[in-house]
């Protein structure tokens, strides 16, 4: 009785624990995250720097630890399972300012540009809308106040004449940008980028089935977002329930994009620009749109542009890939700026002069803005080539009056290059957050003693407050963490188990399995996806097993109670899908009675009698999903069961059968996008031949490498049917 209510204590606290993992990160959809504001209003810009000494502001301007301007704006960020308002900035000579959330509580530290350990602590004491004052601990560990007064919203001498925007939004973007919250090319990801500091944003569009401009970098909808299918292939209005739920960072790489934090509603073009083509903050949107038939470009823009201002125009850079299609736009809204992109981009340059209209005889009405790629710099032999040929094709830009688009910069070493060489094209496509670019200006003006109007001379006229929206945009954000399904099923198998010291060698017997978890199925590509799965599981063993020799009869009932993971790649179907799997999971049986005619088959399953034993099972098997609502599974079941449990030697074997694993299915992963047709059965058969070869190694030594005695094992033939809510 007692050991009975241990199995259901242990029972309960599994479930628990289970059902804890499965809400951690599966459930509902939410409008908007759990967001806290405790930071009041302020502008959004460069402050300049005066030290309090003795509770009084000194006259004297900047100081040797900030120098002479610090930049500050308010940031959201996600953190804990709560989405805050923040402060970062930057400041001389290479520090940087986030915000972090410690025992509850917003925390505000400096770190070194190059360095993600804190360095310093740092108090705002007083934040109003166009002041702050605020202490900092120095390099030295010494406390510093200062008052930070708002000076300019941009530094930007004579010579500085580009204007920073935003590639896709400021979103979660790794390698890259680390700084945004969500992915790209989404509402959020535009207005973070504008209450950061950029004074406009790019974005990719696409074209629809009934002819609509959709905001989407890749035409394969599954590589970042919840919907399945090609853009070209859906109507707008099927594609906007859809969430993006990552930032592509390679086009059509479903291995490549990597999840945001928070997920935000795919949307049209049109909505984006009823959103922000208003805003007095807005200078330029550069809209790139992806290749397709002048007559659909021609559709699509007219029922977006076609009731366009003059200054709603001129806020529009349209790329384009076709100089047919630059002379569509430009029929369709003359005030914009119009470029052919990679007119000069990534491929070895032989002919600069090709790029433009006007040196082949093409009219040069169809458009005005060149677009250079910054992997330029790696088209050329040498960097001395690269600056001559850079310097050369600016200069005839210039000459034909052409404005300059340069994308996309994800380093700073290429700012750098760009700013030693005096290349200063009209627009530049940052992937680094504004801040980061914002530290640039400052080391740019301070090396070059750039002029910088004085304080007392200058007024700022136009004051930017954040948020924009008032967090209006928090409808167009959700929390997509949730998004997988309940299973429930049922399952048959045929086994044996097996010993290595048993003299007869026990025969076959039935279990019943019952099992409810989370499944989530991911359709990544026209052909492939992939299987993920959590469950909790229940077996009933009761059937009598009769010995494989006539003179010896072995019976027993038994209840095994486990968690487990399921994973594996398989082939898109329109009714049905067929998915190869490995799973893993921990097992605790108990063998309730047994009897057995043989001393040998006794003395072994005597070391099972009356107590919860611990052990694993590996699946390797094969689902066949129907209408997304049904699994039918058909797996061979290998698993163990400890006669004792070893803690420490237990885990040391485990962590090194993991360890290669993890590894294997590393590579293995990687195979899909390669390989798609065979991508998904070759996966399978190296993770199962792995672990089935993992499980006979132990059949003589159940904690191998470690000296351990044999276990108890079990093989099967399993069938059975999941539904999926």
């Amino acid at each position: 009785m007692k050991n009975k209510k241990h199995f259901t204590k242990i029972g309960l606290l599994i479930l628990l624990l289970f059902l804890s993992y499965g809400c951690a990160g599966t459930g509902v959809l939410l409008e908007a995250p759990p967001f806290e504001d405790k930071i009041p209003e302020f502008l959004t810009g460069f402050y300049s720097v005066n030290k309090i000494e003795n509770g009084k502001v000194s006259t004297k301007h900047g100081s040797e630890f900030l120098g002479d301007f610090v930049y500050l704006y308010k940031d959201d960020y996600f953190k804990s399972g709560k989405y805050f308002s923040g402060i970062k900035g930057s400041f001389l000579p290479n520090r940087i300012i986030r915000t972090s959330y410690k025992r509850k509580k917003l925390k505000f530290y400096w770190f070194d540009d190059d360095n993600s350990s804190k360095r310093g602590e740092i108090t705002f004491d007083k934040i109003t809308e166009k002041k702050l004052a605020a202490t900092f601990v120095t390099d030295k560990g010494e406390k510093e106040s200062y008052e930070l007064v708002f000076y300019k919203h941009q530094l930007q001498g004579d010579k500085m004449i580009t204007m920073p925007l935003a590639h896709r939004g400021v979103s979660y973007q790794p390698p890259n940008n680390y700084d945004g919250i969500f992915p790209a090319n989404t509402i959020p990801a535009f207005e973070a980028a504008l209450r950061s500091g950029f004074r406009g944003f790019e974005l990719d569009v696409r074209i629809t089935k009934d002819n609509r401009f959709v905001v989407s970098h890749d035409e394969n909808l599954s590589v970042s977002t919840t919907a399945i299918g090609l853009v070209g292939e859906k109507n707008l209005s099927e594609i906007e329930n859809a969430l993006v739920v990552k930032s592509a960072a390679i086009p059509e790489n479903r291995a490549t994009a990597e999840e945001a934090y928070i997920a935000a509603p795919i949307v049209s073009l049109k909505k984006v620009l009823d959103l922000f083509i208003n805003n007095n903050r807005l200078k330029k949107i550069v809209i790139d749109i992806k290749p397709d038939t002048d007559e659909r470009i021609a559709k699509a823009a007219e029922h977006d542009f076609k009731n366009f201002t003059k200054e709603q125009q001129q806020k529009i850079l349209f790329l384009t890939r076709e100089e047919s299609s630059a002379k569509v736009l430009r029929k369709i809204c003359p005030y914009s700026d119009i470029a052919l992109e990679g007119s000069i981009g990534p491929e070895p340059i032989e002919d600069l002069p090709k790029f433009f209209p006007e040196e082949v005889g093409l009219p040069r009405g169809a458009h005005n803005a060149i677009s250079f790629g910054a992997n330029i710099i790696l088209a050329f032999k040498s960097a001395e080539t690269a600056k001559q040929e850079i310097a050369r094709a600016l200069e005839l830009s210039r000459k034909h009056h052409y404005k300059i688009v340069m994308w996309t910069f994800a380093r700073e070493s290429r700012l750098d290059f760009m700013r030693e060489n005096k290349f200063f094209p009209d627009f530049i496509l940052l992937d680094l957050p504004y801040y980061k670019y914002a530290l640039q200006q400052l080391r740019y003006i301070k090396e070059n003693n750039v002029k910088v109007e004085t304080i007392n001379k200058y007024k700022e006229t136009e004051r930017f407050k954040n948020p924009i929206y008032k967090r209006k945009f928090n409808q167009y954000v959700k929390d997509f963490w949730f998004k997988s399904r309940t299973t429930f099923g049922v399952s048959y198998g045929v086994g044996k188990p097996r010993h290595t010291e048993s003299k007869s060698g026990f025969s076959n017997l039935g279990n019943l399995e019952i099992n409810i978890g989370r499944s989530e199925v991911d359709v990544f590509s026209k052909t492939n996806l992939e299987l993920n799965e959590t469950f909790l599981f229940w077996s009933m063993f009761s059937q009598d097993l009769i010995s494989s020799h006539d003179n010896y009869s072995t019976s027993f009932k038994a209840q095994r109670l486990g968690i487990g993971k399921t994973d594996g790649f398989g082939y898109v179907g329109s009714v049905f899908s067929i998915i190869p799997y490995v799973a893993i999971g921990l097992t605790w049986t108990k063998i309730n009675n047994f009897s057995a005619t043989n001393e040998c088959d006794k003395k072994i399953l005597d070391d099972f009698k009356g107590n919860i034993r611990f052990g694993d099972r590996e699946f390797f098997g094969i689902k066949a999903e129907i209408l997304s609502h049904v699994h039918l599974n058909l797996n061979y079941e290998t698993g163990v069961i400890f006669p004792r449990h070893k803690f420490f030697q237990w885990l040391g074997s485990f962590a090194l059968m993991e360890a290669g694993y993890l590894t294997l299915a590393h590579y293995t992963s990687t195979w899909i996008d390669k390989k798609p047709v065979a991508g998904p059965i070759v996966n399978t058969l190296f993770r199962a031949a792995y672990l089935f070869g993992y499980y006979l190694i132990r059949k003589e030594n159940m904690y191998w490498p470690f000296p351990s005695e044999p276990p108890l094992r079990y093989d099967a033939v399993n069938f059975g049917i999941n539904f999926i809510f």
